[in-house]
């Protein structure tokens, strides 16, 4: 682990959904790493820094939906193909969510 992280992250490459905070537009994006208080994502577009967003997603092999509000904290360009990498903290998320990101994280890798 990062010793400069506060909370263990885990790699996830699973498909989500972000919506803005008024449920107008959807857009999709990858996770790719996820920790107790927030996530990493890829997305075709640059996200707003500060900006809200509910984040939909499920954990592979389940289908239980996962629904997360998020505030974007940086969005930066990565590799050739005009995709971003986005990193976001959690502002609202249920406790059963939050278990089950807790379970994922401290679960080893099958």
């Amino acid at each position: 682990m990062d010793p400069r992280r506060e909370h263990v992250r885990r790699l996830l490459q699973v498909d989500a959904y972000l919506t803005d905070i008024h449920g107008q537009h959807t857009q999709p994006a990858q996770i790719i790493d996820i920790s107790r208080m927030g996530v990493a994502f890829v997305s075709d577009q640059a996200m707003p820094a500060d900006e809200q967003f509910v984040l939909n997603f499920c954990f592979p092999g389940s289908a239980i939906r996962n629904e997360i509000t998020l505030t974007v904290v940086h969005s930066h360009p990565v590799g050739t193909h005009g995709r971003y990498r986005s990193g976001a903290r959690f502002m609202a998320i249920s406790e059963a969510c939050a278990d089950r990101i807790v379970d994922y994280v401290t679960t080893a890798p099958a």
